[in-house]
């Protein structure tokens, strides 16, 4: 089912905990960064849009779908936001929702559709997934609050900052799995969502 909502993937990180490039890494039969673009595509994103920075020539070059928006940030090394900025400055002036994705923050179909659904349905501007009390990943934002996310960098801890900041603007939706806080920091988490089952919700 297709909506309105835009994807913008964070891919641009060089892996120093994991010791080599998260979205090359293979993962459930594909790389992490094309399971990533095809997980979104089918769960209803219209368009996609992937930040880059360090290995940006070998990812590239992995890219399986040729709609991909591929963004290069070559100022990666000053963190996450820089990317945030870069790929939201990228966007097409029409874009009216953003889920934005870790690449290291992966989640099944179902997952991304839960979250989507939730978000289309209700008035939120901004949707998080929630289990056990805690917010989890990825966030959906609405156009209302793009320019806050662009004063990101103003903030010591970013998107968490802001949001804590914005706290009342922020809608959750829980989502009781594994898979609301999964975070592909180094090998012990990557392995043991190797064991997960994409299909369990």
């Amino acid at each position: 089912m297709k909506s309105d909502i835009v994807a913008l993937i964070l891919a641009a990180g060089k892996s120093t905990r994991m010791g080599t490039s998260k979205s090359l890494l293979e993962w459930h039969g594909e790389l992490l960064v094309n399971y990533q673009i095809n997980a979104l595509i089918k769960s209803g994103c219209k368009e996609i849009y992937l930040v880059i920075g360090h290995n940006g020539d070998k990812i590239r070059s992995k890219i399986s779908n040729s709609k991909v928006k591929i963004i290069n940030n070559p100022n990666y090394e000053s963190g996450k936001s820089s990317s945030i900025i870069k790929g939201m400055k990228s966007l097409d002036k029409s874009t009216e929702n953003l889920i934005i994705v870790g690449v290291d923050q992966p989640r099944p179909i179902w997952f991304y559709e839960k979250i989507i659904k939730f978000h289309n349905k209700s008035s939120s501007v901004i949707s998080s997934p929630i289990s056990n009390k805690k917010r989890g990943h990825p966030l959906i934002i609405r156009k209302s609050f793009f320019d806050e996310i662009l004063q990101i960098s103003n903030y010591k801890n970013g998107l968490k900052d802001l949001f804590r900041k914005n706290d009342d603007l922020v809608k959750t939706f829980e989502i009781n799995s594994e898979w609301t806080h999964l975070d592909l920091n180094d090998k012990e988490s990557f392995e043991r969502s190797l064991k997960l089952n994409l299909e369990d919700e």
